[in-house]
């Protein structure tokens, strides 16, 4: 969970009230990234990147991601067929990109934590080929207020792909952070940030929670 980067966050949402500024999402967190926080939209009801701008109550996670880089559609299909909530992308190399896909039907992780990249990848030949391709493959577990998230590192020849995953309120969420091989030298530790930023937004996250309580009264 992004313990590190709360730190960041809680002062640029009280300089941004200050000044009277409104919320937007993505917010500004100051320090060359944006968090963005996402509503978890059924495919039954799905419009534009998982997110209306002011929608609290429906925000499910969120995720930081560099400034710069821009939003993709998400239409229902690719939301029906894998699950895919959000997305974002730099403009400059598009295959450099962090998204996150979200299941409804999971009320625990598998106990086999290497299954669970396996089974969201039966809709995903991308992720498929970067399974079965990789070179390194490396899974690692923490808690956070009281959530289990397990973290993968995949290397191999298509770079790298840092994924976390969780379950909470009866969701699967998964954030996958890509990083080419073209630019993995120099993007590895952002893309590392991106991953480690994902978080759900739990009853026990008292931070996100007066965060979002403070960007509705500002």
């Amino acid at each position: 969970m992004p313990l590190e980067a709360k730190a960041v966050e809680s002062p640029a949402a009280l300089a941004a009230a200050a000044k009277g500024e409104n919320f937007k999402n993505p917010s500004v967190l100051g320090d060359g990234f944006r968090r963005l926080y996402g509503e978890a939209t059924s495919a039954s009801s799905y419009g534009g990147y998982g997110g209306n701008e002011n929608n609290f109550e429906k925000f499910k996670y969120y995720y930081d991601i560099p400034d710069g880089w821009t939003a993709d559609t998400i239409n229902k299909t690719q939301k029906a067929t894998n699950g895919t909530d959000t997305r974002w992308s730099n403009p400059k190399l598009s295959s450099e990109k962090v998204y996150c896909v979200t299941l409804t039907g999971y009320n625990k992780l598998k106990e086999d934590r290497s299954e669970l990249l396996g089974d969201l990848a039966l809709s995903d030949y991308d992720l498929q080929d970067a399974i079965a391709g990789a070179d390194a493959f490396e899974v690692t577990e923490r808690e956070a207020y009281g959530q289990t998230y397990i973290d993968f590192d995949l290397y191999g020849y298509f770079g790298a792909i840092f994924a976390c995953v969780t379950v909470y309120g009866g969701r699967l969420y998964a954030l996958f952070s890509v990083v080419p091989d073209s630019v993995l030298e120099q993007d590895k530790e952002q893309a590392k940030r991106l991953r480690n930023s994902f978080g759900t937004i739990s009853k026990d996250d008292e931070q996100t929670q007066y965060d979002l309580e403070f960007y509705k009264r500002s």
